[in-house]
């Protein structure tokens, strides 16, 4: 017995192209059962909640008055699970240079420093803590950015 007779069928029974396409509907039927029916992923990521306190260094009341308790940060093209908690102000120091020659520190009439504090969920895979795609540890530099403001700041604490 030929495997492909005259008339182009496989052992005189199917053609080759229709094998083909009837192999093809066989691996995509397949495929869709085995798709339905895989393993989905867990939900369950081990979280811990960190307090990260932000320093904005002498800013006017207009930049306080735009931070509210409740905003959330927005990094890299969305808002990230950190949360302002806490927003507090205190009055600026600056270096002053007096006429003979010292350097004295004074509170500047109208500039405070703002303090954030914020509550960010961070994995506890990773033993880096993450703001966004930034690794949040004490005297990084930083844009604190919310739906009202960005401004440059510093991390000055990091608490578990």
């Amino acid at each position: 017995m030929k495997v492909l007779d005259e008339k182009g069928k496989l052992f005189g029974l199917i053609n080759i192209i229709d094998l083909a396409v009837l192999l093809i509907v066989v691996l995509l039927i397949a495929g869709g059962i085995w798709y339905i029916n895989r393993d989905k992923p867990s939900d369950t990521v081990n979280m811990k909640d960190y307090i990260i306190t932000i320093k904005c260094p002498a800013y006017g009341d207009d930049v306080l008055n735009a931070m509210n308790v409740g905003d959330k940060l927005y990094y890299a093209g969305g808002f990230i699970d950190a949360e302002i908690i806490e927003v507090r102000s205190e009055p600026a120091e600056i270096d002053v240079y007096t006429s003979d020659g010292r350097i004295v520190v004074q509170e500047h009439p109208k500039l405070m420093d703002i303090y954030v504090k914020v509550r960010v969920s961070d994995s506890l895979d990773d033993p880096m803590i993450f703001l966004g795609q930034l690794h949040a540890t004490v005297g990084k530099d930083m844009v604190l950015k919310t739906r009202y403001v960005e401004i440059p700041a510093i991390i000055t604490a990091v608490e578990e």
